[in-house]
């Protein structure tokens, strides 16, 4: 583990401001690798999850897995490292390292979760909860794209409202290889899929959503593609 903090003393000072207005404590997956072949990034993952039960106290906590096939099924998990959030069907993730734009909406979506709050308008919030038919819900982003964290943090704000929704923020740097299959050639772009799908690497999507759109726009796709399914 890198023996330098990711933190310092002003951010690491917010952070737990925000860790104290949580109403309950959130327990989190983090499944990683040991093996630094398998995975370069793990043992950055297990540091920031590790840092990050420092500043929160009880108010966040991860329990780790060792990934292998059991895990995989078990939890649906398709990359390494995966931040998995504290929601009733763990059914929102992050895969990569949430560092730069990203850290963002990887700290309030636990603030959503832990307070059952929402930042999205009625109308969204409505078209959400109509959705009555799985989807997987890719989100492709960089931690250095400023429109990325908008649409994660809008996608996040959907996966707690309707567990249907299996969400993924992908970080695409760290695995380009699904999003060159989607021809994918710039961030964010939201993929979505059949749930039934969700093993299938770079399955044959539903829809892609090329750029920036508003919270409106996804949840208005996501509900028409949902009505339409049998």
């Amino acid at each position: 583990m890198n023996s330098s903090k990711l933190f310092d003393e002003e951010t690491t000072k917010v952070l737990r401001e925000i860790f104290s207005s949580f109403k309950k404590n959130l327990v989190n997956y983090l499944v990683l690798s040991n093996d630094p072949v398998k995975c370069a990034s793990c043992s950055e993952a297990r540091q920031l999850a590790n840092e990050l039960m420092s500043i929160a106290g009880n108010a966040v906590s991860f329990k780790i897995f060792e990934f292998n096939e059991e895990i995989r099924e078990k939890l649906l998990v398709r990359y390494i490292p995966a931040f998995i959030y504290d929601t009733k069907k763990r059914n929102i993730r992050y895969y990569g390292i949430p560092s730069g734009q990203e850290f963002a909406p990887f700290i309030y979506v636990h603030k959503y979760i832990a307070n059952n709050d929402s930042t999205l308008s009625k109308k969204v919030i409505e078209l959400i909860e109509e959705i009555d038919k799985p989807l997987h819900v890719k989100v492709f982003v960089t931690t250095e794209c400023p429109y990325c964290p908008y649409v994660v943090d809008a996608v996040n704000q959907m996966g707690i409202i309707n567990d249907f929704l299996l969400v993924e923020t992908i970080e695409a740097m760290e695995f380009p290889d699904e999003a060159d299959i989607y021809h994918i050639a710039y961030v964010p772009a939201v993929v979505i899929n059949k749930f039934s799908d969700w093993k299938e690497y770079g399955a044959k999507p539903l829809k892609i959503i090329h750029g920036y759109k508003s919270p409106e726009e996804l949840a208005e796709v996501l509900n028409k593609i949902s009505r339409r399914l049998k």
